[in-house]
C-alpha cells in the first residue's frame, strides 16, 4: 500500500474487518446483513482487530523498544481484557434477569420481551481472537516495506 500514514492503515483495517464481518454474516444468513457493518461485536471483533493492527504496525515501523509500541501494547491488552470481561459480566446479568422473570408468575408478556434481550450483544473470546489475528495479518500485509 505504499507509504500510507499509520492512521490510514489502521482505518483501512477497520473497514476491511467490518467488510469481512458483513460478508461472513450475510453468507451465514443467506441474505444481506447490513447491520453487521455497524456493530463492534461479532467475528472479527472490531476493537481487537484495530488495536492488534496498530500494535503490529507500530512494532514494524518503530520496534519493540519504542515508547509508541509500549503504549499500543498497553492499550491493546487493556481493551481486549475489558472486552472479554464485559462479555462475562453481561452474560451473568442476562442469566439472572431471565431466571427472575421466568420464575415470577405475574411476569406475563414481560417474558417475551426478556427473550429478546438474551441475544448476546457482546464479544465472545473467539471473536476477539479472530479480531486479533485479522489485525495482525492485515498489518503485516499492508505495512510499508512488508513482503
Amino acid at each position: 500500500m505504499g507509504e500510507w500514514p499509520l492512521w490510514a492503515l489502521v482505518g483501512a483495517c477497520a473497514v476491511a474487518g467490518q467488510s469481512a464481518k458483513f460478508v461472513l454474516y450475510s453468507a451465514v444468513a443467506r441474505r444481506a446483513e447490513p447491520s453487521a457493518l455497524f456493530q463492534g461485536y461479532g467475528a472479527p471483533s472490531l476493537p481487537a482487530a484495530v488495536l492488534a493492527c496498530l500494535l503490529t504496525l507500530v512494532t514494524i515501523q518503530r520496534g519493540w523498544a519504542s515508547s509508541e509500541a509500549s503504549f499500543a501494547l498497553v492499550l491493546a491488552v487493556v481493551a481486549v481484557h475489558d472486552t472479554v470481561k464485559l462479555r462475562l459480566a453481561a452474560t451473568r446479568q442476562r442469566e439472572i434477569v431471565h431466571a427472575i422473570v421466568t420464575t415470577e408468575p405475574a411476569a406475563g408478556p414481560l417474558r417475551r420481551r426478556v427473550a429478546g434481550y438474551l441475544d448476546p450483544m457482546s464479544h465472545h473470546p473467539a471473536h476477539v481472537l479472530a479480531g486479533l489475528v485479522f489485525g495482525v495479518l492485515f498489518a503485516v500485509a499492508t505495512a510499508p516495506g512488508a513482503r
